[in-house]
């Protein structure tokens, strides 16, 4: 994070409680279009930037590994977050997918070859009925030579208000999976701890798009109570403004809440 950006976030937070109900400040501070939704579960209350674009769908890239998990798990294909895949020794673009890869892991680290091959097991037509039964984003999966690219390249898309409302039935556990299941993704989506919060999320970068699209999304624990978030940026220059994901996010989430790391 830049210096003049972490002044200005921190600008905003010192400007209290007049500004809870507008982020827009932080997506120009840090010099980002997008929109970020911060909603309260107990209340429903919600603090926005970039209204205008909370409804406006883009590919959900690897935010796409929460429900993919699920059904994964639901299916069958993975058994744990234990299960395991050698890596056939093919090179990738990040040191982290150069080596097996535990369910566990290739959640947090984004690992797209370990997905790809799991949902490839799966099938398209499974995956397909799931992501109806979900009622995720606009439910399109393509054809069979979509099955391991849908959700990178679409047809699939979600709004940054959908994924508030996939989220905010994970947290309720009112998804149709076994109690079991979305205890283990809540578990892996854990990014943070601390005394008295929780923060789960998980990233998303749609690359080689006009601009790219950077994603954070997910929810806060503190305290007994939640407060769910979804962000998506446009990232000209990624190398730039992947990095600001979390520091928009975090900021927002202390406008809201009053909580810090």
């Amino acid at each position: 994070m830049t210096r003049m950006f972490a002044a200005a976030l921190m600008a905003v937070t010192l400007a209290g409680p007049a500004l809870a109900q507008e982020l827009d400040p932080l997506l120009d501070e840090a010099g980002v279009a997008g929109t970020i939704l911060i909603q309260r579960v107990s209340d429903g209350r919600e603090w926005t930037g970039g209204v205008e674009r909370a409804d406006t769908r883009f590919i959900p890239a690897s935010t796409f590994k929460i429900p993919n998990s699920l059904i994964l798990l639901q299916s069958g294909t993975v058994s744990g977050p234990d299960d395991a895949l050698v890596w056939d020794g093919t090179e990738h673009a990040f040191a982290v997918w150069n080596q097996d890869q535990s369910f566990a892991e290739a959640f947090q680290r984004s690992t797209v070859w370990a997905y790809q091959h799991w949902t490839r097991q799966l099938g398209h037509a499974a995956m397909s009925g799931q992501i109806a039964a979900l009622d995720y984003g606009n439910g399109e999966t393509g054809d069979e030579a979509d099955v391991d690219r849908f959700w990178l390249d679409g047809p699939l898309e979600i709004s940054a208000r959908e994924q508030i409302g996939f989220l905010s039935r994970l947290h309720a556990r009112a998804l149709p999976f076994d109690a079991a299941h979305m205890e283990t993704v809540i578990a892996m989506m854990e990014q943070g701890s601390g005394e008295g919060w929780i923060l789960r999320g998980k990233t998303g970068w749609r690359f080689d798009g006009e601009p790219d699209i950077g994603w954070y999304v997910g929810w806060l624990e503190l305290e007994g109570e939640t407060w769910l978030f979804a962000l998506n940026i446009d990232m000209p220059d990624p190398a730039a403004q992947l990095r600001l994901r979390a520091g928009i996010v975090e900021a927002a989430l202390n406008e809201a809440s009053g909580w810090t790391r």
